[in-house]
């Protein structure tokens, strides 16, 4: 079953929701229509098998946070979309009840009692799920699902850093954000070597594919698609390629948000800053730097 479950990660607004849409498009793979973050963010699995959560206070937030919660913008995410509540209570029962003999095990279990439902409705043998983290947090989930793959959606800086400074949380000036996420970017390499002296990266190209958004929409689309096909070993399919064709589409130019309202000095300046981060990114190996540095030169 792990052979077909494929997790999505990377950061927010950087093409993660489309690139689970475009799978859940393919016979193989059933679509996860939220984020269900129980697995992989703070406070989840990953935290609870490393022993900086207790059993009862990673329950207390599965059975609140992670079951309903709304959103700043007033809508409600959680469990209980794709989910029953009969199924949820009785999934978490069993799971409290095998924890104590068997962490790694009653964590595969719950993860597949809550949403391999809904792979069984559309009769797909796999799921894909697109929560922010599941990239970060990578080598924890592969002790659950030793077979899975991993796809990290990653953006042009400029635009993820003018994106985030939108944000009241979020940094100041878009010099400032393309530093946040420079350093997003490390936590995320951190999470997928598993290491702490600097070696090369612990999840094989087998393992892990990076897609640069903006390749798949604007650049060399067709390579694009087809390498994220070939990574995941599966034949191309007319509704994944009919959703590629009318929901991904390029504009009839690309447009670049993090331009809007700078003059030419002020754009060579935030130029300059991505350009020397791209840089530094790949001296120290990031696995990310390489692709987003051939985005940036094929795109301009």
């Amino acid at each position: 079953m792990s052979s077909d479950l494929v997790f999505i990660g990377g950061m927010g607004r950087s093409g993660t929701h489309v690139l689970a849409r475009l799978l859940g498009r393919h016979p193989r793979f059933a679509e996860v229509p939220i984020e269900v973050r129980f697995h992989c963010d703070p406070r989840g699995m990953p935290d609870l098998l490393g022993g900086r959560v207790t059993l009862t206070s990673f329950l207390e937030r599965l059975r609140d946070f992670w079951w309903h919660r709304v959103r700043a913008d007033g809508q409600p995410r959680g469990l209980y979309n794709p989910s029953t509540r009969a199924l949820f209570d009785a999934a978490v029962e069993r799971f409290e009840d095998a924890y104590a003999s068997d962490p790694v095990a009653a964590c595969r279990q719950l993860f597949v009692d809550l949403l391999w439902p809904l792979a069984a409705q559309e009769e797909k043998p796999g799921l894909v799920e697109m929560s922010s983290h599941n990239v970060r947090e990578a080598q924890a989930l592969r002790r659950l699902f030793a077979e899975a793959r991993f796809v990290h959606t990653v953006r042009d800086g400029r635009d993820a850093a003018q994106s985030v400074t939108a944000k009241a949380s979020g940094p100041d000036t878009l010099l400032e954000g393309i530093d946040w996420w420079a350093g997003r970017l490390r936590a995320i390499e951190a999470g997928v070597r598993g290491e702490e002296d600097g070696a090369a990266p612990a999840l094989s190209a087998s393992e892990l594919c990076v897609v640069v958004l903006d390749d798949l929409i604007w650049g060399d689309r067709e390579a694009a698609y087809e390498r994220l096909v070939d990574f995941l070993g599966i034949d191309d399919d007319p509704g994944m390629e009919e959703f590629f064709e009318l929901k991904m589409h390029p504009a009839a130019e690309r447009v670049e948000p993090w331009r809007e309202g700078l003059g030419r000095f002020e754009r060579r300046r935030v130029e300059r800053k991505y350009e020397a981060a791209l840089a530094e990114l790949e001296r120290e190996g990031n696995h990310v730097a390489r692709p987003l540095i051939d985005a940036y030169e094929r795109l301009g």
